[in-house]
């Protein structure tokens, strides 16, 4: 059981209760592995528990309208996940995925909800775990609108800058809009490849241009008879000599 309390003080939503409750507590959570790539939840799933972060890291993700999957953040050990969807009783707003082998705790909902009651101390964790999400969230979203506005000038400058470490939530933005980051790339590298096959397209059709005014010319009366008269001047200067 004192291994099963240490395992629980690294949650940063049970730091500072006392081992009385944890050890309650750790009668009603229940564990599960992830290998990577596993999916725990998905988009539009009913939510029934949290899940706090053991050991590994996941990632919260939404799919496209093409199947493709855009990476909006990523959590690790300590963390804890799904909690919001317990609060509004709406489904799932973004599905998770394991980035890593990954080891999660669940509580239920009628747990969680029988430790709010019984340790408030507990729900100032849980605010001060949302507000840093908010934040988070507020640096995305300025970071996308930034990078998208660049895009439509034509401006890929960002896409030399070196990505930072984590340090802030604007630098986690930029690191987790790398998705975002190699979509914007991949426009560019089309429209550089689309430029050189219309200068490809315009030699070829300035060469068939070129070519069909020889012709025009070198049919012509006017060009026919310039031609007879040259030969007759060759023949004429031939019987002289």
């Amino acid at each position: 059981m004192n291994g099963e309390i240490i395992r629980l003080k690294k949650a940063f939503m049970f730091q500072g209760l006392p081992d009385e409750a944890l050890k309650v507590l750790a009668q009603k959570i229940t564990r599960q592995r992830l290998k990577k790539d596993e999916v725990l939840f998905r988009r539009g799933d009913s939510a029934q528990a949290l899940f706090i972060i053991e050991e590994g890291e996941v990632k919260i993700v939404r799919e496209d309208e093409n199947g493709g999957e855009l990476a909006l953040n990523r959590c690790g050990a300590g963390e804890t996940i799904g909690e919001m969807s317990l609060f509004d009783r709406e489904p799932r707003s973004a599905s998770v995925v394991a980035a890593a082998p990954t080891h999660v705790l669940e509580l239920k909902r009628e747990a969680f909800f029988e430790l709010l009651n019984q340790h408030p101390d507990v729900a100032v964790s849980l605010i001060r775990s949302l507000s840093s999400r908010l934040r988070f969230a507020s640096a995305y979203i300025q970071t996308a609108t930034e990078w998208s506005k660049k895009i439509a000038e034509g401006d890929y400058s960002f896409m030399e800058q070196n990505q930072p470490e984590a340090l802030t939530d604007e630098d986690k933005a930029e690191q987790m809009l790398f998705e975002f980051f190699k979509m914007a790339k991949g426009v560019k590298e089309r429209e550089e490849s689309l430029e050189r096959q219309v200068q490809k397209l315009t030699l070829v059709i300035d060469e068939a241009k070129r070519r069909q005014e020889v012709e025009e010319l070198t049919s012509a009366e006017f060009y026919s008879q310039l031609k007879t008269q040259a030969q007759k001047i060759r023949a004429q200067r031939r019987d002289r000599s």
